[in-house]
């Protein structure tokens, strides 16, 4: 039963959040430790168990399967706002340094 607007939206959310951790990563070499990685860290984890965990709940009543991806379809949206907001901090501040 596995939707394909969460299949779609958690694939984003987990690009979207790795483009950031990336530029984070890239922001904290060039000058200095940077406290939002941990944040980007648990944002990746987050999507990356909603995935994994969405295989296992095949056996699981329809009404359960329904709920879990309409709850976690929502959750990752809000996590790519946040990654790209994220994003947009850490190049203007970190990389780019116009801030």
């Amino acid at each position: 039963m596995k939707t394909k607007l969460f299949t779609r939206v958690t694939a984003l959310s987990i690009a979207v959040t790795f483009v950031a951790l990336l530029l984070g990563l890239i922001g904290a070499a060039m000058s200095s430790f940077y406290p939002g990685l941990a944040v980007l860290i648990v944002m990746a984890l987050i999507t990356i168990s909603s995935r994994l965990y969405a295989t296992r709940i095949s056996a699981r009543s329809n009404d359960f399967q329904r709920n879990y991806y309409t709850i976690f379809t929502i959750i990752n949206v809000l996590l790519i706002l946040i990654a790209l907001w994220m994003t947009f901090v850490i190049v203007h501040d970190r990389v780019l340094g116009d801030c």
